[in-house]
């Protein structure tokens, strides 16, 4: 993708000869300056030098990817503007997004992806998207970070009438918005940068696999966390569940409690019975399936011990949804420990006790299939009498340009970029076993270019969260890896689940196994 620099070509100041002021003055200009910047379908809103100080947290960061508390920034540059401003189907749309550009710059520029089906600015900060980690975010090390809102405004699926808001959240944006953070780049620094990054989990994370799958000359690193990449399929499993899980749910006042149909202890039971099964297999038992590939445990085996309606309907949403023929239309799950953690409940089930259900499966699953992924978009859908093969059928149309899965990325790997994608073994929205068949057939369709790693977490729900060790930096491994050329075989990790515990998270296929000695030093495991 060429880039077009057509505004002011500025070069960054940063002589110390100059006095202080002087210099906060003359960066204070050349920030301002770029609300001259011309380019075709782009409005520049705001261009302001922005003080050292601190950035209030953000109270949606687990959905946003913004900063859970206060940050501490340097100064820095901040640009607010909107792409294609145009009035669409139903309402004014365009892609609006927030970019921040560090007077200490370390040459690097990092796209922040969204979440859920984005609609909001996120502040461009760069937060590591895992919403339990302690990692460093990008603005603070020196990155120029941009985010967008996908190409509409609103967090719900009201703008899935319009053609090309489908087209900007599918893909699209990513180009448009990655041109214009290198043309701010190129005035505001007087150079390009050096490296650039796409970072992202969740929807996000889908987003930064389509920029490597789809702009495979723009970045030279991808860190992709729990992508939604079979993203039109998985609101076929969403109402699968809703819909087996909702059979067997209590009825009180006349509405069946969803939240109910499963009950904590239920869900313990369960996550007991796969430790108890399969815990010791990597050498330690420690709450930790760490060879989940070697677990082989059977829902079956709780007959007896969980209700026979209940242990029936887990091991129908566990096999997946399939059509009349039994024939898969989404995938299956891997049965882990983190079965029974608040985030898996969050999406399977919610924590509602009326009939009004909060379940995000039914929140954002039922508006996704309905307005987003069906053609046209069909409000009303009756879950008791949906034909789950028609309905796999009618969403590849959509999935066609929202779905990040393709195989083929030779452009992206012979130029030597890096793409580096972890993922819960315990996440409730797209599944564990969809994403590492997925890997395996890229890894073996883009060839041996030794590209790419994928980082497996036992336990982790979606983005974080679980019995896990869900503390870990995967952008400091990708940076390491761009300036070495060497792959990474591990990440080191923790997790407040396991307080003091330092534990390998081993490049898929390989796990890791306890080797002996104090089993909180993560030289006692090793990748096999």
């Amino acid at each position: 993708m060429s880039l077009h620099f057509l505004g002011l070509s500025l070069v960054l100041i940063t002589s110390t000869a100059l006095p202080a002021t002087a210099q906060s003055d003359s960066m204070a200009s050349q920030c301002e300056a770029l609300s001259g910047l011309s380019m075709r379908n782009v409005r520049i809103d705001t261009a302001s030098l922005q003080q050292a100080g601190e950035l209030p947290a953000d109270p949606n960061s687990a959905m946003t990817g913004g900063s859970p508390r206060a940050l501490a920034v340097g100064t820095h540059c901040l640009v607010e503007g909107k792409i294609e401003d145009r009035a669409g189907v139903d309402g004014q749309y365009g892609i609006r997004f927030q970019f921040r550009a560090p007077v200490d710059w370390n040459g690097r520029f990092l796209f922040q992806g969204g979440g859920g089906m984005d609609g909001f600015i996120a502040p461009a900060i760069g937060s590591v998207p895992v919403n339990t980690t302690t990692a460093t975010p990008a603005l603070t090390r020196g990155y120029a970070v941009i985010s967008m809102d996908g190409g509409h405004n609103g967090r719900d699926a009201s703008f899935a009438q319009d053609q090309q808001a489908r087209l900007d959240l599918g893909f699209a944006s990513i180009g448009k918005v990655t041109n214009v953070a290198k043309a701010l780049i190129g005035d505001f620094y007087g150079k390009e940068p050096e490296q650039s990054v796409f970072m992202g989990c969740s929807n996000g994370g889908r987003e930064a696999l389509m920029a490597a799958q789809r702009f495979p000359l723009e970045f030279d690193g991808v860190v992709a966390g729990n992508p939604g990449f079979h993203l039109s399929h998985a609101p076929l499993a969403e109402l699968w569940d809703v819909k087996h899980l909702m059979a067997i749910a209590p009825e009180e006042n006349g509405a069946r409690i969803l939240a109910k149909a499963l009950t904590q202890e239920d869900l313990d039971l369960v996550s007991e019975a796969v430790l108890d099964a399969c815990d010791d297999l990597d050498g330690l038992k420690d709450g930790l399936i760490n060879a989940y590939k070697s677990c082989t445990f059977d829902l079956e085996s709780l007959r007896g011990k969980l209700e026979d309606k209940k242990l029936d309907a887990l091991k129908t949403i566990m096999a997946g949804p399939v059509d009349a023929d039994g024939q898969s239309v989404y995938s299956d799950w891997p049965v882990d420990a983190g079965i029974n953690a608040p985030g898996w409940r969050a999406w399977k089930l919610g924590t509602s006790e009326t009939g009004q259900s909060n379940a995000l499966n039914v929140v954002l699953g039922m508006a996704s299939f309905s307005q987003l992924f069906l053609t046209p978009p069909t409000p009303n859908v009756d879950l008791t009498t949906l034909d789950f093969g028609a309905a796999e059928q009618a969403v590849r149309e959509v999935g066609g340009y929202f779905d990040a899965n393709s195989t083929f990325m030779t452009t992206y790997a012979q130029r030597g970029s890096k793409l580096l994608v972890f993922h819960g073994m315990s996440d409730p929205v797209f599944s564990a076993s969809d994403l590492m068949r997925w890997y395996e057939k890229a890894e073996a369709n883009t060839g041996d270019k030794d590209f790419s790693r994928l980082f497996m977490v036992p336990g982790m729900t979606h983005c974080g969260g679980g019995p896990a060790l869900d503390d870990f930096d995967p952008l400091t491994v990708m940076e390491k890896w761009m300036d070495s050329n060497e792959a990474p075989e591990q990440m080191a990790a923790r997790g407040k689940s396991f307080k003091s515990t330092t534990q390998p998270i081993c490049a898929y296929p390989q796990e890791a196994h306890y080797e002996g000695g104090d089993p909180t030093k993560i030289d006692s495991y090793s990748c096999q």
